[in-house]
C-alpha cells in the first residue's frame, strides 16, 4: 500500500468495526443515558429565602435607627405642613383686612374665630379673590384712561402744530 494513497475498503472496515463496538457499548448502557436525559429535562425549582437575623446587634441597631429616623422625618413633614397652612391662612387674613380697609380688635377676634371653620375660610377666600379681581380690573381701566388721555393730548398738540403751519 502506498503511503500517499489509502485504500477505501480499509477505511470502510475500520468504521464498521468502530460502529460495532459502539453498538455493543450502547446496548449495555442504553438505560443510563436515557435516565440522565430525563433527569435533566425536568424543570427544577429553586427557592430563595431571605432572612434577617435580628440576633445580630448590628442589624437590630440599624433597624431601630431607621425606624426612629422615619418617625422623626414624618413628624418634621407634619410640622412643615402645619406651618405652611398657617402661613396661607395668615396671608388670607392680611388680604381680608386689606380688603376691609381698616380693622379693630373685635373684627380681628371675629376673623380668628371664622378661621376655625373650613366653610368660612372658603367664603372669605372667594370674597377676597373677587375683591382683588375687581381692583385689578379697575386699575386696568384707569391705565387705559390714562393712555387715552395722553393720546388725546398728543393729538391736540399735533392739531395745534398743524394749524400753526397754515
Amino acid at each position: 500500500m502506498n503511503a500517499n494513497k489509502i485504500d477505501v475498503s480499509t477505511v470502510c472496515e475500520m468504521f464498521e468495526k468502530l460502529s460495532e463496538k459502539l453498538d455493543k457499548q450502547t446496548t449495555d448502557k442504553s438505560a443510563e443515558p436515557l435516565q440522565a436525559i430525563e433527569k435533566f429535562s425536568e424543570p427544577t425549582k429553586v427557592e430563595h429565602r431571605h432572612t434577617i437575623d435580628i440576633a445580630s446587634s448590628k442589624v437590630f441597631l440599624s433597624l431601630i435607627i431607621m425606624a426612629l429616623m422615619i418617625l422623626g422625618l414624618a413628624y418634621a413633614i407634619g410640622e412643615q405642613r402645619r406651618t405652611i397652612s398657617q402661613y396661607k391662612n395668615n396671608d388670607l387674613k392680611y388680604r381680608y383686612i386689606k380688603m376691609q380697609g381698616q380693622t379693630d380688635e373685635e373684627n380681628l377676634y371675629r376673623l380668628e374665630k371664622q378661621f376655625r371653620y373650613g366653610d368660612s375660610i372658603k367664603i372669605i377666600r372667594k370674597q377676597v379673590e373677587k375683591y382683588e379681581e375687581l381692583i385689578k380690573e379697575q386699575v386696568e381701566k384707569l391705565e387705559r384712561a390714562r393712555r387715552n388721555s395722553e393720546e388725546a393730548e398728543r393729538l391736540q398738540d399735533e392739531i395745534k402744530v398743524f394749524k400753526a403751519q397754515r
